[in-house]
């Protein structure tokens, strides 16, 4: 059977309102580098080897996105991102970034355990964990 894994890009639609906010925490709060700006998207490089674009609507019209149509009537809600998809962050000072994400004012959410749940300036919630933290209790491997 052919195998898969998790690319590392992603694209997100997004409400065009939330752009600067959303440069801001990613940029300024979690410390990654905004690596192409254009009237429709932001590029953004996460760690080394980690991209995710904001998509605020329009048409691409740089390559290699010439043509794509980026619907503002297709982004999520803020309710509808709460629904959609939890993503994970890693981080080497867990408690320091806990401290910065929270500082910047987002969405801290109500779920018990021991990590940082949240949502993000554009709607994504994200579970914040150590690098070198023990996860295997939630992989089903015991």
């Amino acid at each position: 059977m052919a195998k898969v894994t998790f690319g590392n890009h992603a694209a997100l639609r997004v409400r065009r309102g939330e752009r600067e906010r959303i440069r801001r925490f990613y940029r300024d709060v979690l410390g990654c580098k905004l690596n192409r700006e254009l009237e429709e998207k932001d590029d953004f490089r996460i760690g080394d080897d980690y991209y995710i674009s904001f998509l605020y609507g329009g048409t691409g019209g740089k390559e290699p996105d010439k043509g794509a149509v980026y619907a503002q009537a297709d982004a999520l809600s803020d309710e509808g991102f709460l629904k959609a998809i939890y993503l994970e962050l890693k981080t080497d000072d867990v408690q320091g970034m806990r401290q910065r994400i929270t500082d910047f004012g987002v969405k801290v959410l109500p779920v018990p355990g021991p990590h940082l749940y949240f949502q993000a300036p554009g709607g994504q919630v994200f579970r914040l964990v150590g690098v070198n933290e023990d996860l295997s209790k939630y992989e089903g491997n015991q």
